[in-house]
């Protein structure tokens, strides 16, 4: 039998915290700039905005290297990541030790339209040219264009769930 949750669980920031454990979502490193000078982090927060035009959104927290060389280059890249680049999503978490361009050591990269790397092996990629930043609290929304999108159709999503990665499984 499934118990019907019970308000107020915690206060909003904890009660956030869980809830958004609980959500599954679809792990992306978001990469810019080039060279030396490229960086990159993993996410979940990513989602489409608009069709017309193609625009989607980002949420970068304004204190990481990746914030600076999205605002400095003027664009990004989302690469979804297969359940195969879970070495690729743990380097842009800082789960290796790498930093700065040292983590794209290791993985295949192309360099898209706008400038920004794509992981050449990713599920999809979504090359944006920033359009709008809005700051709220720690983070920045960086919401861009869409210019060139990859797909690589054979690959299964990885996913973020419960402070762990995961893969999809059917239900039936």
């Amino acid at each position: 039998m499934i118990m019907p949750m019970v308000y107020p669980q915690a206060d909003a920031v904890e009660g956030l915290k869980a809830a958004m454990r609980a959500y599954p979502a679809g792990v992306t490193v978001i990469t810019a700039g080039k060279g030396e000078a490229r960086r990159g982090l993993t996410a979940t927060a990513f989602t489409s905005v608009t069709m017309e035009p193609p625009t989607v959104l980002v949420c970068v927290n304004r204190n990481g290297e990746a914030h600076r060389a999205i605002t400095e280059n003027g664009h990004f890249c989302v690469n979804i990541l297969c359940q195969e680049a879970l070495d690729v999503a743990e380097s842009f978490a800082g789960m290796t030790g790498k930093t700065g361009a040292d983590q794209f050591e290791g993985f295949e990269w192309v360099e898209t339209n706008v400038g920004a790397p794509a992981y050449a092996f990713a599920q999809a990629s979504v090359a944006c040219e920033l359009k709008e930043a809005i700051e709220t609290g720690s983070h920045s929304i960086f919401i861009g264009e869409v210019r060139e999108a990859a797909l690589n159709p054979d690959r299964q999503p990885l996913l973020h769930y419960n402070r762990g990665f995961h893969a999809v499984g059917a239900v039936r």
